[in-house]
Parts: C-alpha cells; structure tokens; sequence
C-alpha cells in the first residue's frame, strides 16, 4: 500500500538555480515514484501563509520528510513540525550545512548575524528533539550538528544519462558550476586556467554561476559565463571535457558533499576536485576523478593532466556513470521511506 508522505521545503522551485533547491525538487520528484506525495515549499513569507492553515493534513499523512534551509526554522515550521510530533508522525529531517557552527569561517554579519546563528542552533536542537532521523550528507556534518543518536546519512543521489556524444564539439572545456564565494577556489581556478590556456591554447573554462558573483574576478582569454539551470545545465555539461570543484581546503569544505558533484558523474564528467574533503574522498574511491593539491600549480597540474588523458578520462566517464547508477535520487528516497515506516523504538 503506497504511503502519503508530506515534504516540508524551505525553497522557492520555481527556478532551480540553486543546490537546496535541485536537492529538494529532485527528492519530491523520487518520493513521488514510490509514495503519494503532499508538498508543502516555498519562501518563508509563503510557508506562513499555508502552515497556519495546513493542520488538517496531519490527518493525512503517514510521514513528514523536511529538507531544511540553511538558516533558522520560522515560528511557523516550527509550531507545524511540534504538532506533528505531538500527534507521533513520524519525521524526518535533512540538515544540509552547518555554516553557523563554523564562525572562523563564517563569521555573523554583526549583532543581526549572531542572534540568526543562535536561532539557527535552537532549530538544529528542535529538529533533534522532534525528529525520528536527523539525515546529514556527511558523517562530518553530523559530527557537528544535534541528534547523533538518531542520523542517517543521505548525500546527494545522481540521474540517469545516455553516454552523448556531440558532433564537431572537440573542444577542451572545464567547466565549473557554482558560487563565487571566498571558500569556492574560483579566484584560484581562474589562475590555474591561465597557465593551462597557455599550454592548450584551445582550452576553455565554462563558470555557470550568477554575473554578479563574477565582479571583481579577472576573467581572461578562454573564460566564459553563463547562466543555466535544468536541461540547459545538462546541455552544457554534456559538452564538457572535465569538471572542477576547487574549493578552498577548511574545515567546513572537507566535510561538505556538493549536489553539483553528483550532477558531473551522471553526465559522466571525470571530476577534479581539492584533496581531502568528503567529495575527494568519493570521486578517487570511485576511480571517476582525482584529487588536487590545495594550491593553484596543484589545481594547475590536476587540469592539464586531467586534459591530456584522453583514454583515462574515457574510462573515468564509464566510472563515473557505473557509480552513479548505485547512488540514484530513486535509492535516496528509499532510505528515506524505510527510516520513516510505522513504528518507532525510541517512542518519538
């Protein structure tokens, strides 16, 4: 008998021009093949409007699975989530980052930014408290988040792909997809593109991330910007040689899990990515990329080696897509639902 599961998104889908964002659509999306599924998402002045009124579908619902923001729960979610708890629903909730747990990194934006960071540890503790599973991407983000005692892991899941090959297309592109954030390597990466445009001159590095993010960055010769989400992500993906993730070494990269590294597999894109974080760890295990020193010539020496091994990227490709098929959004959802069955041991 198909369930009724009801996904609480903290997320605006109306473009998925944002990690949180294609996490949430694609898990509503695989949810959707094995139960039915209410949905409940959108800004936080749109789940006020709804979860005022939104009690009588707890009378529904079998299950309640959260992909949480990275900023603090409103009143709202809240008081929604206690009464589900209340009425012993099972629930489920996505802790995707822990910015606020890492102030040397991120430190808050004066008196405004600390109340936030206090407010968002007062939603990880209720989530802890209220949850039956606390899932996390990471076993290094669980490590620093509440609910230890009751985590699952659930990184990122992949898509299915046909291997594509375009014709004419032979071009040496790097492609980058993301933000421009002073943790996300891009300044680095634009040097290390430097030197290897000056080796192969008909290389090109593809930035997708927003053009404000681009201001102040020295785009030279070979770079170009674009703006893309959904199947124009996948098109220009799927025109790449290679993709990049040189993120800056911190404590808080090492144990993140990009969505979009899951994207590059399933294109069957071989992946470089800055040695000793979670995603490194994952793509070399998987024998689908290698890793980066955590400097620009080790970033530089990873890209040119990357590009002049035509058979060892073909073979990385067919990795790439071998491991994706094991880790779908289909199996995501299926831990999901399995963690969230009737009955509960621990009386939540």
């Amino acid at each position: 008998m198909r369930r009724h599961i009801l996904v609480l998104g903290h997320y605006s889908l109306d473009v998925l021009d944002r990690a949180p964002k294609v996490r949430t659509y694609h898990m509503i999306e695989a949810l959707a093949q094995q139960a039915w599924v209410t949905v409940i998402t959108g800004t936080r002045r749109q789940r006020r409007q709804i979860l005022q009124h939104a009690l009588p579908i707890l009378e529904r619902v079998d299950a309640i699975y959260v992909e949480s923001g990275s900023s603090t729960a409103t009143p709202h979610d809240l008081w929604f989530l206690y009464q589900a708890y209340r009425r012993r629903i099972p629930i489920g909730i996505f802790v995707r980052d822990a910015y606020q747990m890492f102030p040397d990194l991120y430190p808050p934006n004066g008196a405004r930014g600390r109340i936030l960071a206090m407010l968002y540890r007062l939603s990880l503790a209720a989530y802890a408290k209220w949850a039956r599973v606390i899932f996390v991407p990471t076993l290094g983000l669980g490590a620093v988040v509440p609910g230890k005692d009751h985590q699952a892991l659930l990184p990122p899941g992949g898509y299915r792909t046909m291997p594509t090959d375009i014709p004419g297309v032979k071009t040496p592109i790097i492609i980058y997809v993301g933000a421009g954030g002073p943790h996300d390597g891009v300044g680095r990466l634009l040097a290390a593109f430097e030197t290897v445009h000056q080796e192969i001159l008909d290389a090109e590095l593809w930035l997708v991330m927003r053009q404000e993010e681009t201001r102040g960055l020295r785009l030279g010769s070979g770079v170009k910007v674009w703006q893309a989400s959904g199947l124009e992500l996948q098109r220009l993906l799927q025109q790449a040689a290679i993709a990049v993730i040189p993120r800056i070494d911190t404590a808080y990269n090492r144990l993140a899990f990009p969505v979009k590294l899951m994207d590059y597999l399933s294109e069957g894109l071989p992946v470089v990515v800055t040695k000793g974080s979670e995603a490194s760890r994952f793509v070399e295990s998987a024998g689908a990329g290698i890793g980066a020193l955590d400097s620009t010539p080790g970033l530089t020496q990873a890209l040119l080696w990357m590009l002049g091994q035509d058979q060892e990227r073909a073979q990385m490709a067919i990795r790439a897509r071998e491991v994706i098929r094991k880790n779908l959004w289909e199996h995501r959802a299926s831990a999901v639902l399995k963690a969230l069955e009737p009955g509960d041991p621990k009386g939540h």
